[in-house]
């Protein structure tokens, strides 16, 4: 179970990667993850994340067909009432 240190570190993680942190703060940061095994993973599993985030490439959707159109308007109509 990581301590009160590693929460902090876990939230700073992102901006450490995005290089957001003041340079004192990830002095720190990298101090810490010398010697921490929860946080070192935790930062490799973030960096795996962001590659795969990365590398996801979005497809494009096609347009609803006419019946889920007629659908969906008439589901919004009979909410508004």
């Amino acid at each position: 179970m990581p301590d009160r240190r590693c929460r902090h570190i876990f939230a700073v993680l992102s901006d450490y990667l995005n290089a957001e942190l003041p340079v004192k703060h990830c002095r720190d940061l990298e101090r810490h993850l010398k010697s921490c095994e929860p946080c070192i993973a935790y930062l490799e599993s973030l960096k795996n994340t962001v590659e795969a985030c990365r590398r996801y490439r979005v497809q494009k959707i096609p347009a609803p067909s006419m019946k889920v159109r007629e659908a969906l308007w008439l589901a919004l109509r009979g909410r508004s009432r």
